[in-house]
């Protein structure tokens, strides 16, 4: 809001005014004449406005004062550029136009600039704050008509090209709605750099500010932008532009900034899987983005800034999928009219995921139960409209085969308690009793059946339902704790493929490029050929990669680890060679004192490794030291590496 006692507002007292206006037109020189006339008019205007809303601009001045226009505006400009706080004040009005050329939809088509001017009388108490705040208003309102009714976007792939060109150029923020509408308030009034930024402070910033409140456009701060006009960003608050616009920043990171960054050799290659994960590659290019590279490092900024549009519209679509998933198998399972194996539940032919599971078992409209046996662990499913389905279904199975599993399912349900009936809840009951006879006494059943007396009475009921409920709650335990082992056998060999399978490839990559570069017969760097400079990056950042495996591992390698890393293909004086050629900047050693048997050659460790995790292991080795000194008794090998340690990352850290 714009503050009444801003001094921006502020306008001549009336009367110094009148009598000023006056003088000046009293000169010999008939310069001014008319000019005392004019303040009049204008005064008039403004008395008006409370009721009208209408402030003059120079046409109709010029008509009410019979002088040309350009005379009428060299009074205008001497009146509010030349004096301080001004005589008459300019304000600057965005008025919409609905029958502009609407076959571009571009802002100059619609909507125009008219600057009117305003005379506050005594008892505005020398401030335009109500004049200028109505205009502010009449312009805000033209500016969202347009968007909501005329603007057109120009489509994804001129957007895109439009995009590219401004970051090419740095000149991204001239893609922000902040700038489209920005130029409408360029007035040539504002003959001065001092009345242009008053322009931007009491009309396009409040301006944009309603539009924001408004939900016309979306905002947000880049503080870290190099250039001012990137800091404050403003788009048009239409998802599908904001989705455009995150697409265009990260293909242009796809296709010219990380190719860019992997030429020269601070980068890797990343898999298609990678660069799917927006948010983790760009986290990643821009630590390598110095200033140097202008608006690429802005637009890399301001797509963190809107990763979170991608990530809501990918959990939007996932959850209408879900959601359609759901649907379609309770249909199935209602349908299905009697209970349901989740096992054995299928969607399009895929076995369904833990989540849509819980959420079958958690819907309003389903009971669920747990059954095991022997071999396997059950979970069965019922809609709550199909229960009567399911009885029948379960009378019918234990007629014919004696199975009486569906029965101590629902039994275990409690349908009892969704029976829209009595009589309907005794019926299962005596089903369920019928069905619990077979777990009586050979004794009581033997002499029951001779007597024809096949009947179970409440109180054995109740005592054959306790026992069978430890039995079944024990084999649910003893299923679910033999699952778990099974899963967690099967996650550990899943880490020992992935882990094999990366050695694999390093070694592979390594192996290759090592061999490349031992073949160099040119002892001159310079002279290699460009595949080999390849090569030698590509080995290069295997033997950093193996590096950081052993560190993350626990483990402290030296020469004879990566060696034997490599595969053995390469001896040692290759390996050592290729190091001091091609390392001495990215990777840093050390001696562990006093243990020349356990650690015969410097340990080694790459400088990206420190970069990341330097501090962490320092703050590490302080600790060990300190608790190994005021240990009883303590591990001599484990002090010597750690003191080792600590006073290597003192000397190196500060250095990186």
């Amino acid at each position: 809001m714009l503050d009444p006692q801003s001094p921006e507002l502020k306008v001549a007292d009336y009367n110094s005014t009148l009598q000023l206006t006056q003088a000046l037109e009293a000169r010999g020189d008939f310069q001014y004449k008319g000019i005392h006339k004019l303040v009049l008019i204008i005064g008039d205007w403004t008395e008006k406005y409370v009721a009208n809303k209408i402030l003059p601009n120079t046409e109709q001045l010029a008509r009410e004062l019979t002088l040309d226009k350009e005379r009428v505006s060299a009074y205008l400009k001497e009146m509010t550029a030349r004096h301080n706080p001004p005589l008459v004040k300019k304000i600057c009005m965005v008025d919409y136009n609905p029958t502009g050329d609407s076959s571009d939809g571009r802002i100059t088509s619609f909507l125009r600039l008219i600057t009117v001017f305003a005379r506050p009388s005594q008892t505005d108490a020398g401030s335009s704050h109500r004049y200028v705040d109505g205009v502010n208003l009449t312009s805000f309102s033209s500016i969202q008509r347009w968007v909501k009714e005329k603007r057109q976007f120009p489509g994804k792939e001129n957007f895109q090209r439009w995009v590219y060109d401004c970051i090419d150029n740095n000149k991204l923020s001239e893609t922000y709605a902040s700038s489209e509408i920005g130029n409408l308030f360029q007035d040539t009034f504002d003959v001065t750099p001092v009345l242009k930024q008053t322009t931007i402070n009491i009309h396009l910033k409040p301006v944009l500010k309603k539009l924001v409140d408004n939900r016309t456009l979306y905002f947000y701060r880049n503080e870290n932008a190099l250039s001012p006009g990137n800091r404050s960003v403003f788009y048009y608050n239409i998802h599908d532009e904001i989705i455009a616009r995150l697409e265009a920043y990260k293909k242009y990171l796809v296709e010219k900034i990380i190719p860019e960054l992997q030429r020269i050799g601070v980068l890797g290659n990343f898999s298609e899987q990678d660069l799917e994960n927006t948010r983790s590659i760009a986290t990643q290019v821009l630590p390598f983005l110095s200033p140097a590279y202008g608006d690429q490092k802005t637009a890399v900024e301001e797509l963190l800034s809107l990763i979170h549009f991608e990530e809501e519209e990918k959990d939007k679509k996932e959850k209408e999928e879900k959601k359609a998933k759901l649907s379609e198998l309770l249909d199935y399972i209602k349908s299905a009219n009697r209970l349901v194996d989740l096992n054995y539940l299928r969607f399009r032919g895929e076995a369904i995921g833990e989540e849509i599971r819980n959420l079958i078992i958690n819907h309003d409209m389903i009971l669920h139960a747990e059954f095991a046996d022997k071999k396997s662990l059950y979970t069965f499913v019922l809609h709550k409209e199909c229960i009567n389905g399911a009885i029948e279904t379960a009378k019918r199975v234990n007629i014919a085969t004696g199975n009486d599993t569906e029965i101590r399912v629902l039994a275990k349900m409690n349908i009892r308690d969704f029976l829209e009936s009595r009589e309907a809840s005794s019926q299962f009951e005596k089903l369920e009793y019928s069905s619990l006879f077979k777990y009586l006494p050979f004794i009581t059943r033997f002499f029951r059946s001779i007597f024809g007396n096949v009947m179970v009475h409440r109180f054995e009921a109740e005592e054959i339902r306790a026992r069978l409920a430890a039995e079944q709650n024990k084999k649910v335990l003893e299923a679910k704790t033999k699952a778990a082992q099974e899963e967690k056998v099967r996650l550990a060999e899943r880490r020992i493929k992935d882990k094999e399978a990366a050695e694999a490839t390093a070694k592979a990559r390594a192996v290759a490029a090592m061999a490349a570069s031992s073949s160099e017969n040119s002892p001159s760097r310079s002279a290699a050929s460009p595949e080999q400079d390849a090569e030698t990056k590509q080995m290069l950042t295997s033997v950093l990669d193996i590096l950081d495996h052993a560190w993350n591992g626990g483990e402290y390698p030296d020469r004879n680890y990566l060696v034997q890393a490599l595969g053995g293909s390469q001896d040692e004086n290759t390996v050592i060679n290729f190091l001091k050629k091609n390392a001495k900047k990215e990777i840093h050693s050390f001696m562990v004192r006093n243990q020349e048997e356990q650690y015969s050659f410097p340990v080694l460790v790459t400088r990206r490794f420190l970069k990341k995790n330097g501090r962490g292991l320092l703050d590490k080795a302080k600790k060990i030291v300190d608790e190994q000194k005021n240990a009883g008794m303590p591990e001599q090998e484990k002090f010597d590496f750690y003191i080792s340690l600590e006073d290597f990352l003192n000397r190196t850290l500060p250095k990186i």
